[in-house]
């Protein structure tokens, strides 16, 4: 892959339309290899790729000669994006803040969701989730919900480290979500003979926003930074929301 050419983003964005289309992967150990390493990456340093290995990763009993081409284009788009460091340090204000979204029945082959959420503290991005759920929802409301309840375990686990840092969060962390219908949902209590059937598990969040450990926020979609987290993007928004996560290649600061 050492002369190969590089790539703009990291999976097709028609990936769900076209998977099913393509014959079985004779040997599967390299496939394996560079998924679990890839698996890796995305994990500690590079956000950006998070939703593209873990779409992958669900193929590892049975991957496809398009899944080791959509994982070989990983490597170019690492190749492209080679000098990219995520940012640790900044100059915003010291408090955590999340995003929260959901691609609702994403997935063709089983129409569940994809959850995503990302924190950042004083600027810089340092937690990031990139989720198959494991029901599936029956709206985009729902999907967006359990993907909120999610990240606000998330968040309570935060700061609950950052306390033990001495740097605790007294006031509410905000989790920004782009699903109106969601929000009031969470935050309002409403209950309508649509949603009763939602699993109660879920409903942590509206405790969370009682006990004022989570605030929630409207964010438009445009500027969910959690969208690259839940499912295959062009490169236009993938270098956008790349930046916006601290993905650049000044890398370390402060």
């Amino acid at each position: 892959m050492g002369g190969a050419k590089g790539s703009k983003y990291p999976l097709d964005p028609g990936y769900f339309k076209i998977c099913n289309d393509s014959k079985q992967l004779k040997d599967n150990f390299e496939y394996h290899s560079l998924i679990g390493s890839l698996l890796y990456l995305a994990s500690h340093s590079r956000p950006d790729i998070a939703v593209s290995v873990g779409i992958l990763s669900r193929k590892l009993s049975c991957p496809t000669e398009l899944d080791w081409k959509e994982a070989k284009r990983i490597l170019r788009y690492l190749i492209f994006t080679r000098h990219y460091k995520l940012k640790l340090g900044g100059t915003a204000e010291w408090k955590l803040v999340g995003y929260s979204d959901a691609d609702w029945a994403g997935d063709a082959n089983d129409r569940k969701s994809c959850s995503g959420f990302l924190f950042g503290l004083g600027g810089a991005t340092v937690s990031w989730t990139s989720r198959k759920q494991t029901c599936v929802t029956m709206s985009t409301m729902e999907a967006e919900y359990v993907a909120l309840s999610e990240a606000a375990q998330e968040a309570v686990w935060l700061r609950g480290l950052l306390k033990e840092l001495n740097e605790e969060q007294t006031k509410p962390t905000v989790i920004f979500e782009d699903n109106r219908s969601c929000l009031d949902f969470a935050v309002l209590d409403q209950q309508r003979k649509r949603s009763k059937h939602v699993d109660t598990r879920y409903h942590y969040t509206r405790e969370l926003v009682t006990q004022k450990q989570i605030e929630l926020r409207y964010c438009p979609t445009d500027e969910m930074l959690a969208d690259v987290l839940t499912k295959p993007l062009g490169s236009t928004k993938v270098r956008k929301f790349a930046t916006e996560m601290g993905l650049t290649e000044d890398g370390l600061q402060g």
